[in-house]
């Protein structure tokens, strides 16, 4: 006489684990389905907030209320292939400030660049994102990096001139800024993006030097 297979519970059974991962992975997802789309919308105003007090910063209006002061002296200007920001008191003109973004060592960088009404110096420079290495490269976002780039002349001899890197706490020209120890490399792409943004710039402005 044949002897009776014991009939296995589900729990026991090999599609148990598989089907128990799968409804875990879709709970858990929902979670952070519900949660991505309920702080998206809040991650998106605090960016916004973050963007219009740097650019406020570069040219040193208040931040005491920055949805007010920008409203108040900030002016959003977009072309068919560019778009930028005007800093205005009153009727009188601060200058211009540009959205920039180039490649570091790991990684895209974004920044914003204030220029004076002539389009020929700096008036502040200030990196949003990066990806450089921490300790190093990653230093470029440190006021003593950027700070040098202000007061800055970009056009000399009727040209954008790309600035030369000396040494760290060595003295610098008119042409040259300090580069940062050990990491040559993205101190290197902060100027060269800055060369090659103020170029393009120049040329959809159709601003000429000669």
């Amino acid at each position: 006489m044949a002897e009776k297979k014991e009939k296995k519970s589900f729990s026991e059974t090999r599609v148990y684990p598989i089907i128990f991962m799968i409804i875990v992975a879709l709970f858990f997802g929902s979670i952070l389905a519900v949660f991505y789309h309920s702080t998206t919308e809040r991650i998106q105003e605090q960016r916004e907030l973050r963007l219009r007090s740097a650019i406020l910063a570069l040219f040193d209006l208040p931040l005491d209320d920055i949805q007010e002061s920008y409203e108040r002296y900030i002016i959003e200007q977009e072309t068919a292939q560019l778009f930028y920001y005007i800093a205005q008191a009153d009727t009188l003109t601060l200058g211009y400030c540009f959205p920039i973004s180039g490649t570091g060592l790991w990684g895209g960088i974004s920044a914003l660049l204030a220029v004076n009404n002539d389009f020929n110096e700096i008036i502040a420079f200030h990196i949003l994102d990066q990806n450089e290495t921490p300790g190093l490269g990653g230093r470029i976002t440190e006021e003593s990096f950027q700070n040098q780039f202000a007061d800055k002349e970009f056009i000399i001899e009727n040209r954008i001139i790309e600035f030369r890197l000396v040494s760290e706490n060595e003295p610098t020209e008119r042409r040259e800024v300090n580069q940062i120890t050990g990491a040559t490399a993205s101190s290197q792409a902060v100027v060269s993006m800055i060369y090659r943004n103020l170029r393009q710039i120049s040329q959809l402005l159709e601003i000429s030097y000669e």
